[in-house]
């Protein structure tokens, strides 16, 4: 399959450590190909701007044009650097209104790089406009302060999301405020603000002057990945992952304070991920709820008790209730004869959702999405001895959900699914893998929705502990002996820790 398009809209940078330099290479690291186009060339170095010189706007015209119509299919992204030019500008929002109308855009309006402020095309005289083609803002702060006639004094009464929120006024889908020009505080904070949600993306900061392009390769990274289907939200972690490990390894030059960022591939390593924050969400806690085997098996998640029994006595051995109906008059007797089943045949049966019930009946475990968790009392399940299970959807609930140190993870959703309508799009395979990989050895990890016995041999090699179905087994024509092949082909993880 060949790699997704990003075309590239910017400025060559001389010093090599920003500018389209930057965004090929991150572009390339994340996964996409570049197409660049380049409406400007610089003189500076990695600590000064010494002069800039555009191209003409017929110069721009036609390589966008080319750019385009070389190609089969447009660009899956576009991102847009700095621009110097007014004409320029104005010939870029045409293109981007008619012939890319729909792609993503992610701009980063470049007015005061850390080398000194940059002479840019007057964008306040055309931002609404700019906005509404525009899927991801990315200014740092002072350009959000300057964009928006936003003083600081402003920003201490009413606060950054109020900020941001004036940028979704005029028209952006969202708008990630940058805090590396932050001054005294130990870490750098990223601020994502959406129609929906705010969520903050933080990480200490490193001592001195930091890295050249990091800007650059922070809108470059979500291009590649918004062109790749990456969630917003996902693309936003990967995007500063990527950024930090740059800044923290930056390339070798011994005699600069500010080298240019690092590019280092797509990141490997949890140590670079920044802690997600959102102001509904629990804190993170420092105690860890009881652990599950990292190898849990087969695990169907079923609506009723009767098929429940027949599964565990099949040989099942990790298994979810999952009843719906919170006004069930029998809800509380059917989740204490699963738990008694669960003890009965030394299996892991968790409750989906009613944790109070789990509670009282001593079950081994609750499960909880994403939502469901936001409400419940965490303390209290962990007082109860109660395992906990959470369901993730993309890399930004996998932070949030690390964060509170849960029995396991659950990642999904895998394919495509029809017993849940689902906001985010399907990971695949390979997605799942990195999770896995990601997260290796430190926090047992379940696959879910979509998998069947034709697409399991994928899941199964991305290293994850569990499998878990909600149809595949009880809707097949033969449940027995479906359960039967999905159990030889999986395992039941044993039961060693119910015994």
């Amino acid at each position: 399959m060949s790699a997704k398009r990003v075309l590239i809209i910017a400025t060559v940078d001389s010093g090599g450590g920003a500018g389209i330099t930057a965004d090929c290479l991150t572009v390339h690291d994340m996964g996409a190909f570049p197409l660049p186009c380049t409406v400007a060339v610089t003189a500076q170095s990695l600590k000064r701007v010494a002069a800039v010189e555009s191209l003409s706007s017929d110069m721009t015209k036609t390589a966008l044009n080319l750019a385009l119509h070389d190609w089969p299919e447009k660009p899956s992204a576009v991102k847009v650097g700095f621009i110097p030019s007014d004409k320029v500008l104005k010939e870029v929002l045409t293109f981007l209104e008619t012939e890319l109308q729909g792609v993503p855009v992610i701009w980063d309006p470049v007015l005061t790089a850390t080398a000194g402020r940059m002479d840019s095309a007057d964008l306040k005289a055309v931002l609404p406009r700019l906005l509404k083609v525009t899927e991801i803002f990315t200014p740092n702060l002072p350009e959000a302060l300057e964009l928006m006639d936003f003083s600081r004094e402003d920003l201490e009464r009413e606060g950054i999301e109020t900020l941001g929120r004036r940028f979704i006024a005029l028209g952006a889908k969202a708008v990630m405020i940058k805090g590396g020009h932050v001054e005294g505080r130990d870490e750098c904070t990223d601020v994502l603000i959406t129609a929906e949600k705010t969520l903050t993306f933080s990480y200490r900061k490193k001592a001195g002057e930091g890295a050249h392009g990091g800007g650059c390769a922070l809108s470059s990274a979500l291009a590649a990945l918004r062109a790749q289907g990456y969630a917003l939200e996902d693309a936003a972690v990967l995007a500063k992952a990527y950024v930090t490990e740059g800044i923290f390894k930056p390339e070798g030059i011994d005699s600069h304070e500010r080298p240019p960022l690092g590019h280092h591939g797509f990141p490997r390593t949890l140590d670079c991920m920044p802690a997600v924050g959102d102001f509904t969400f629990p804190r993170p806690r420092r105690e860890a709820f009881p652990p599950c085997p990292l190898n849990m098996g087969l695990y169907p998640v079923v609506g009723d008790v009767d098929t429940l029994e027949w599964l565990l006595a099949m040989g099942v051995r990790t298994a979810q209730l999952r009843i719906k109906d919170k006004l069930d008059p029998q809800l509380s007797d059917k989740i204490k004869r699963a738990v008694f089943l669960g003890r009965s045949y030394h299996a892991r049966v968790f409750i989906d959702d009613h944790y109070e019930l789990a509670m009282r009946h001593h079950a081994y475990g609750v499960h909880l999405g994403m939502e469901d968790v936001r409400e419940a009392d965490l303390n209290a399940i962990a007082a109860s001895g109660l395992r906990l299970g959470l369901s993730t959807h993309g890399m930004c609930e996998l932070l949030q959900a690390l964060s509170l140190r849960p029995s396991y993870v659950a990642l999904g959703h895998i394919f495509e699914t029809q017993t849940k309508k689902m906001k985010s799009p399907a990971q695949g395979v390979r997605r799942l893998k990195y999770e896995v990989e990601l997260i290796a050895g430190r926090v047992p990890t379940v696959a879910i929705a979509g998998i069947k016995l034709d697409n399991l041999d994928g899941v199964l090699q991305s290293g994850v502990g569990s499998v878990a179905v909600v149809t595949a087994i009880t809707k097949a024509p033969d449940p027995y002996a479906a359960c039967q092949e999905w159990l030889r082909r999986v395992g039941n993880g044993g039961d060693e820790d119910v015994r």
